[in-house]
């Protein structure tokens, strides 16, 4: 009897969690352009801030879903219900967000967005649709980069089929622009990004302040001041992608141009990636030093188990971040002679 009954219990908790978790490919009747059309995908759930707030079982008001590669959520929908100010054009081709300092629009059919004014590439056009069951009307974009625009956490657990939205602590509603940053300033606007993002990380904010001051020149180069690059992060780099990056497929600087750095005039041979603002390139940075691999294993390996400094300093040299000898010992003394290290406090 036991038996039969876990069993039994067994049964319904499977069957529970196969209506939570979207598992098979769906036909999504909707309008787009005045035309009744289909949206062919898997249904996704989506959790923000710790609370499911798109699931299977309520999807048919306004779903948000799989197509190919691409995760599409209905962004009025979902962000207007958790902070996120949204308005539709009467038109309804463009949807603009505001999030604290961070002002997002969307356009349909349109690959780019403007974040904080500045155009950015987006990978996939947004499609505005009517969904018919339920006679929403809203913009599907990219998930990964909306959130990304917004400072917003993302994850995918793709056998769980579920995307994870997180507001980021302390900085999540900032968009620094690097152009408006004055070198003696550049310390003191930078630290508390670099200590947020070393609570949430564990890459010392010394660290991420010494390899900012060097590679932008104080915020000062045209990749920072035009790109909010602060770190001369590459479309590829070493061959690698990494997880928490939406930031691939949008170049600043292409082959051809010039940049200019402590040893003068240089032309730049690869792409760059462009960022809406300093926190995320801070971002992005820490998350190539956090994911980045060397075949199976991880190029920056150890990273955040030591406290030190000079530690992580030559982790990131021995990954293969920079060639030159006396990366470690410049970076040293940056940290030593503006006393970056109170911010790892």
């Amino acid at each position: 009897m036991k038996k039969k009954l876990m069993i039994t219990l067994l049964m319904v908790i499977m069957g529970l969690a196969w209506k939570a978790v979207p598992t098979q490919a769906a036909r999504i009747p909707v309008i787009i352009n005045g035309r009744a059309d289909s949206l062919r995908g898997t249904i996704i759930n989506v959790r923000y801030s710790g609370e499911d707030v798109s699931l299977a079982s309520t999807a048919a008001e306004a779903p948000s879903v799989k197509i190919g590669s691409t995760i599409y959520v209905p962004c009025r929908t979902l962000f207007s219900d958790n902070g996120i100010h949204a308005v539709h054009s009467q038109n309804g081709n463009k949807v603009t967000l505001r999030y604290g300092a961070r002002k997002v629009v969307f356009y349909a059919n349109k690959k780019y967005a403007r974040v904080n004014g500045t155009k950015m590439n987006l990978k996939v056009k947004p499609y505005f649709v009517t969904f018919q069951e339920s006679n929403v009307s809203d913009l599907l974009v990219p998930v990964n980069q909306a959130a990304s625009f917004f400072g917003l956490q993302y994850s995918y657990n793709s056998a769980a089929k579920t995307v994870t939205l997180q507001v980021r602590p302390g900085i999540s509603q900032t968009a620094t622009q690097a152009k408006s940053i004055a070198k003696a300033d550049f310390i003191e606007t930078i630290g508390p990004i670099a200590r947020e993002n070393y609570k949430r990380t564990g890459i010392l904010a010394s660290v991420t302040m010494a390899q900012a001051i060097l590679e932008s020149g104080w915020g000062q180069s045209s990749l920072a001041k035009n790109g909010n690059n602060l770190f001369g992060m590459k479309m590829n780099l070493s061959g690698n992608t990494w997880g928490g990056s939406a930031w691939d497929s949008v170049n600043f600087y292409k082959k051809g141009t010039y940049e200019y750095g402590s040893g003068g005039r240089y032309r730049i041979t690869a792409k760059f990636r462009k960022y809406s603002c300093v926190e995320d390139s801070v971002e992005d940075h820490s998350a190539y030093l956090l994911n980045a691999r060397n075949g199976s294993r991880r190029r920056y390996a150890g990273l955040t188990g030591t406290k030190s400094y000079k530690k992580q300093l030559k982790i990131i040299k021995r990954g293969g971040y920079a060639t030159s000898g006396s990366y470690v010992s410049q970076l040293s003394r940056v940290i030593r002679t503006y006393n970056l290290t109170k911010w790892d406090k």
